[in-house]
């Protein structure tokens, strides 16, 4: 009789016989499903409570939620995350497009517009610099432990 494999064996042998790129490829597809899903549960739930805020940032929320429980960012999302990231500025053609349709507006149209853009950059800028504070004296206070 011969004796039988463990699971962790067969898992090791799979991937050993499965082509490098197509494990990419499948981390890939389960990252864009993932986003994709929490895009669609996310307005799903908007739509279901009617409530105030978008689906996209509900379903944000939920992939945060997500990743909070799993430890981490999965490899297939930030492959995905990582392509997007690549691609921003094309993602922002249609909004600077978009402010051509805008020179109709007034004076104090142009100047709330204005306000609002310098004010969300500066919250974003000022948001983003403490957290890579945190981040950063995190990464300092393990080292030193170590």
């Amino acid at each position: 009789m011969r004796p039988r494999a463990r699971p962790r064996q067969l898992v090791a042998a799979l991937k050993q016989t499965i082509p490098p790129q197509l494990r990419e490829l499948a981390h890939w597809l389960s990252g864009a499903a993932a986003l994709a899903g929490c895009a669609v549960v996310g307005r799903w739930i908007s739509a279901l409570l009617s409530l105030p805020i978008p689906g996209s940032v509900v379903g944000m929320l939920l992939l945060l939620l997500g990743m909070m429980l799993y430890g981490g960012v999965p490899r297939g999302i930030a492959l995905v995350s990582d392509l997007l990231l690549r691609l921003l500025a094309l993602l922002f053609l249609p909004a600077a497009v978009g402010f051509y349709f805008l020179r109709d507006l007034n004076a104090g149209d142009w100047l709330g517009l204005l306000a609002a853009t310098i004010l969300g950059t500066l919250l974003s800028l000022t948001l983003c610099a403490l957290l890579l504070k945190k981040l950063l004296e995190s990464a300092d206070a393990r080292h030193n432990d170590e």
